[in-house]
């Protein structure tokens, strides 16, 4: 006959087992990223996903992600309305093109808005990518910053402050190279570093402690130095935007 003393030793044995394998199950956010180019060099839905399994974070993701498409493209086509619809996200991360012209921050306030609706109906976060302009357009940098800033201010979206963070990044190091060979898409750097807001404002991270110095996949493309440049950038920008 088992005492009742043994019944409850084993009882909060197991209870402790469960607490440790809930414990030990790495969290899982599901993410759609919507946009162009600009996201999908360098692969930077991956880069994040690569951020989050350091952070203990399981992330999986689907995308659309067209060359030269805007929001506006998108929404007529269809297609992320439908996934919103028929399936489960966390967050939605939706990118335009740079956006600084008046006419295209109000396609970028307007269709954002269209999504939002969407998002919100199926009970999803959106979050804007602010990214940057050309090397030719450089001086389109703050309106580019407050495009994306003030269309998230307005639908009350979060923001992943990107362009802000290749801002202070130059501000930091004016030589670092964040284009690519066009001047425009951005090099591996210019992904880690958006991709640093990214993650930053899905997983509201206040540092960037977590990142490994030696095993990332970019460690050797990217130097010591740089990356923490990057780090620093990317959390001034997640910290003033």
């Amino acid at each position: 006959m088992i005492s009742s003393h043994t019944v409850r030793i084993c009882l909060l044995l197991s209870i402790l087992f469960h607490h440790h394998k809930v414990l030990s199950q790495p969290h899982t956010l599901k993410v759609l990223f919507i946009g162009n180019s600009l996201t999908y060099t360098n692969d930077l839905p991956q880069i994040v996903q690569e951020l989050a399994k350091y952070d203990g974070v399981q992330l999986q993701y689907t995308t659309f992600l067209y060359p030269n498409y805007s929001l506006e493209d998108h929404w007529k086509e269809g297609k992320v309305q439908r996934a919103i619809e028929s399936q489960t996200f966390d967050f939605v991360v939706a990118q335009q093109g740079p956006s600084a012209l008046p006419e295209s921050q109000v396609l970028l306030t307007d269709y954002a808005i269209r999504l939002a609706e969407i998002c919100k109906k199926n009970n999803v976060k959106m979050a804007l990518y602010m990214v940057w302009p050309s090397l030719a357009r450089s001086f389109d940098l703050e309106n580019v910053i407050q495009s994306y800033t003030q269309a998230a201010q307005k639908i009350n979206l979060l923001l992943c402050p990107a362009g802000l963070a290749w801002k202070y990044a130059w501000q930091l190091e004016p030589q670092l190279s964040l284009y690519g060979q066009d001047n425009f898409h951005p090099s591996l750097k210019g992904s880690l570093l958006a991709s640093l807001t990214i993650y930053g404002t899905l997983a509201r991270k206040t540092n960037f402690d977590f990142l490994p110095t030696d095993t990332a996949t970019w460690i050797r493309e990217i130097n010591t130095h740089d990356f923490d440049t990057l780090k620093k950038a990317a959390m001034k920008a997640l910290e003033n935007k």
